[in-house]
C-alpha cells in the first residue's frame, strides 16, 4: 500500500482526534455522525485503491457482509458506502471524510468553515484551524507520485466492489 497516503490520512485523523478532544464541547462530529455524508463524492484512484486494500484485509464473512449490505437500495443522494447512517468503510475512510466538521481554513479567500454543529459559541483559535489547500495539495502529490491521479466516484467504486466481490 502507498506510504503516503496512509500517512496522510493517518495524520489528519491524528488532528481530527486532537481538535475534537481539545474542543469536546463544541464538537458534535464524531464516528456515527453522518450529516456530512448526504452527497456522492469522487476521491483520487489512490484513496479508491486504499479502500480496495482495506476491503481485501477483511475476512469472507466481513466481505460477504459488505456485499450483501452493499446490493441493498441506499438513501438516494448519500453516500454510496452510508448505511444505517454507519460508514461501511470507516477505516478506509478518504481524507475529506476525516477531516469533514474541523475548521477547514480557505487561506486563498480567506474563509474559515466548519459544520454548523459545531462551534457555535465561535470559531477555535487559528491554531486549530486545517489548511485546506495545503492538505489537497499533500493529497495531490501522493496520488501524482504512484500516477493514481484520476478520480472515481465513490457510487462507482462500490459498484466495481460489488461486482468483483460477487464473483
Amino acid at each position: 500500500m502507498n506510504k503516503p497516503i496512509v500517512s496522510l490520512q493517518e495524520n489528519a485523523s491524528g488532528f481530527f482526534d486532537k481538535i475534537s478532544s481539545k474542543h469536546a464541547q463544541s464538537m458534535e462530529c464524531k464516528k456515527g455522525c453522518s450529516k456530512c455524508c448526504q452527497t456522492d463524492i469522487s476521491v483520487f484512484e489512490i484513496e479508491a485503491e486504499r479502500i480496495n486494500d482495506w476491503l481485501t484485509t477483511q475476512s469472507l464473512e466481513e466481505q460477504k457482509r459488505l456485499l450483501e449490505l452493499w446490493k441493498t437500495p441506499h438513501q438516494t443522494g448519500h453516500c454510496a458506502f452510508l448505511y444505517n447512517d454507519q460508514c461501511t468503510v470507516y477505516e478506509a475512510r478518504p481524507l475529506i471524510c476525516r477531516t469533514q466538521g474541523l475548521p477547514l481554513y480557505l487561506s486563498t479567500e480567506n474563509i474559515l468553515d466548519y459544520c454548523p454543529l459545531n462551534f457555535k459559541e465561535g470559531n477555535p483559535p487559528k491554531e486549530d484551524w486545517l489548511n485546506l489547500e495545503r492538505m489537497n495539495t499533500l493529497l495531490s502529490f501522493a496520488a501524482s507520485s504512484e500516477n493514481k491521479d484520476q478520480r472515481i466516484r465513490l457510487k462507482k467504486l462500490k459498484t466495481k466492489f460489488t461486482e468483483s466481490l460477487s464473483q
